[in-house]
């Protein structure tokens, strides 16, 4: 079968001098991934991972058991006397899973099954600039509308996963300073949230959720590359390194937007000077064209752009520059595999990739940035970060780390 001719890396207590819990829960995850892209039977399993009958069988015991996989439809075994056993698949409507993304100027609320499927979205206004009640407010009424969508569906929620700016704690589940939303400021959302929905709640930072989001769907050969979340207002680096997140010592590396590009450029609200986010995000571009033109949306940029008008392509181009030129480093740094454009900033990357495909031919070590060296992608989600939020918990629940709820959780009126 295609990709599970060798097998996959799966935990060595011996070698790693972990615990044996933690190999365990590694190879879990390992089986959740796999039954994730298909049916699987329980032999086609254990070669894959390279494990023995005896282990395989106890961890699928375990997963039957918790109602994440079931066994069905029996396959006749050709060439051989009977039937083979029945494949393993993942009852993706087992439970339901919730995804946040904390955007500057609007939040998005997410069910999903137990495949990362979406099964309802739905928007709000962030409420920025009103204060964190207000806002905190606004996160409380989406998730429990989220909640109550799924119970329609007869669903129990297992958890809620949150993608929120950076910088932040995810650890503690707090929201540090994220520069463009001061509302968010040491906002604690996990333990509130908690306290107040009796759910397992998970805080993870929307560039890195992106990136996980992009890691589920993409193929195994794409080990190492760099997803660069264009937002509203905003731009981040979700960084994957041999297809695990990279986070950085205190959780805080991705910070792309904040790159000085021009020491003596405008302020940003991160306190330095000609951040790359205030010359390429959304907003800027969006600033930009209404300089020499009129006040219009990104959207509509775009559209003119394709409509072949100049100051448009113009402005496009020019963030593409930027971000070329912010991204050679990276490109030097790293050596990946590719770079992803995703958010909502992605819309333009047929304007964007030109000219940032341009600065790196230019600017970066030649042997790096030639084509056949870099990948240049676009990611296809239509929000990867409240996408990748639920991913999130979804691991952990694939992990052992979250269980499964035996029944629906009430809920409070909004």
């Amino acid at each position: 079968m295609t990709g599970l001719s060798s097998p996959l890396p799966v935990a060595s207590v011996a070698r790693r001098g972990r615990r044996p819990e933690d190999g365990r829960r590694q190879n879990r995850e390992a089986v959740m991934g796999l039954l994730r892209r298909q049916a699987l039977g329980r032999a086609e399993l254990a070669r894959a991972l390279g494990l023995s009958k005896t282990a395989l069988g106890d961890l699928i015991g375990g997963l039957l058991d918790e109602g994440l996989l079931e066994e069905r439809g029996e396959r006749e075994s050709p060439g051989e006397r009977g039937r083979r056993p029945a494949p393993l698949h993942v009852q993706a409507r087992r439970a339901a899973v919730i995804g946040v993304d904390l955007s500057a100027t609007s939040f998005e609320f997410g069910s999903y099954d137990l495949l990362g499927e979406p099964l309802q979205l739905s928007r709000l206004p962030s409420e920025r600039g009103r204060g964190q009640a207000a806002v905190y407010r606004q996160i409380v009424r989406g998730v429990r509308a989220a909640l109550g969508q799924a119970r329609a569906l007869g669903l129990p929620v297992a958890a809620v996963g949150i993608a929120a700016p950076g910088p932040l704690d995810a650890a503690s589940g707090t929201i540090l300073a994220p520069p463009s939303f001061p509302d968010l400021h040491h906002l604690a959302v996990t333990a509130r949230l908690e306290e107040e929905l009796g759910l397992p709640v998970r805080l993870e930072r929307n560039t890195t959720a992106a990136a996980t989001a992009h890691l589920r769907r993409s193929d195994r050969d794409l080990r190492n590359f760099v997803y660069l979340l264009l937002m509203d207002q905003g731009i981040g680096a979700g960084l994957v390194i041999d297809r695990q997140v990279y986070r950085g010592t205190h959780g805080y590396a991705g910070e792309f937007g904040h790159v000085s590009l021009d020491v003596s450029g405008p302020p940003c609200p991160c306190g330095n000077h000609g951040c790359l986010e205030r010359v390429a995000d959304v907003d800027a571009t969006e600033q930009a064209y209404a300089r020499h033109g009129e006040a219009l949306g990104h959207a509509a940029i775009v559209a003119r752009a394709q409509a072949g008008e100049a100051l448009a392509q113009e402005v496009l181009d020019t963030a593409g520059q930027a971000l070329g030129r912010a991204a050679v480093s990276l490109v030097n740094l790293l050596d990946p595999q590719a770079l992803i454009l995703g958010g909502v900033g992605a819309q333009a990357a047929p304007f964007l990739l030109p000219a940032l495909r341009r600065e790196l031919g230019a600017r970066a070590y030649p042997f790096l940035s030639w084509g056949e060296h870099l990948d240049l992608r676009v990611c296809d989600l239509p929000n990867p970060s409240g996408q990748g939020a639920a991913e999130c918990v979804l691991n952990a629940i694939y992990r052992g780390d979250i269980g499964l709820p035996s029944a629906r959780p009430e809920l409070t009126p909004a």
